[in-house]
């Protein structure tokens, strides 16, 4: 941070593209989190988003619209946001950090890059959310949350606007959380939906992250659609699930063990789902 020079506050949207689009070596800031975890001594500009009317959260009868400068606190405390996948969303903001961090912590920091310390994405990938990205050019796209990290994320001069949450009512789902503490590192972060008809599987999606990328486990999605609920074969999910994985290294915990606690995590969702569709 010893090279930043300039630290700017566009008023709107074309205001902050053009400030950043003019000076080499420059970025957009908001809750500020990433910036000072990353080693950015080259960065001479600082563009501050948060004036320029992207914190709104718009409820809709077809999909609730959250702001990139939307905090996690903001989140949290939405009656809008509640709704999103039964309070799936919710509860995975409530899950981030502390206090003080989820007042700074805003929606499109947490997704702009694949952080393994990020809580939302896996909940973004289950949600099938989209993500309205403007370009330098002031062109706008909706990017589907399983391309946007895919493709690792915004690329550079690229603004995160909004994240669009269809509603999907008819969905079940679940998101866990495995720390040492309420603020460590997550040793793995799972989330899972399921559409249940006349006591079928007829879609789900599941996505993990921290213990490997930020992904989508299709194989696993696969081999569950169309099973019956009630008679779920968990040996052969968590199996599927174990070899679709590969788990990265984490210098606290043992690979064997991160394995074994996917199958766990994996395991809890599958029993609650089960009480649930009853």
């Amino acid at each position: 941070m010893k090279n930043v020079t300039e630290f700017m506050y566009p008023s709107n949207v074309s205001e902050a593209l053009s400030l950043y689009t003019e000076q080499e070596n420059c970025a957009y800031i908001a809750g500020g989190t990433h910036i000072s975890a990353e080693n950015r001594n080259n960065t001479i500009r600082l563009v501050d988003i948060t004036r320029i009317g992207l914190n709104e959260i718009i409820d809709g009868d077809e999909r609730i619209q959250v702001g990139a400068t939307a905090t996690i606190t903001d989140m949290y405390c939405s009656p809008v946001v509640k709704k999103v996948g039964n309070g799936v969303l919710k509860k995975a903001c409530q899950l981030i950090a502390d206090t003080p961090l989820r007042n700074a912590i805003t929606l499109g920091g947490n997704i702009a890059r694949l952080y393994t310390w990020a809580g939302l994405p896996v909940v973004l990938l289950t949600l099938d959310a989209e993500v309205e990205i403007m370009n330098p050019q002031g062109e706008t796209t909706m990017v589907p949350a399983t391309d946007h990290f895919t493709n690792g994320g915004v690329k550079g001069g690229d603004l995160i606007l909004k994240v669009h949450f269809p509603q999907k009512k008819s969905w079940i789902h679940f998101y866990e959380k495995f720390c040492l503490t309420t603020v460590d590192y997550s040793w793995l972060t799972m989330a899972f939906a399921a559409e249940v008809k006349d006591g079928k599987i007829s879609d789900a999606r599941l996505a993990v992250s921290r213990i490997t990328k930020v992904k989508r486990v299709t194989e696993v999605e696969n081999a569950i659609i169309g099973q019956k609920v009630a008679n779920l074969e968990f040996n052969n999910l968590i199996s599927v699930l174990k070899s679709s994985v590969n788990i990265v290294k984490d210098y606290r915990v043992s690979k064997e063990y991160r394995k074994q606690l996917l199958g766990v995590l994996f395991k809890r969702m599958l029993q609650q789902l089960q009480e649930e569709s009853k």
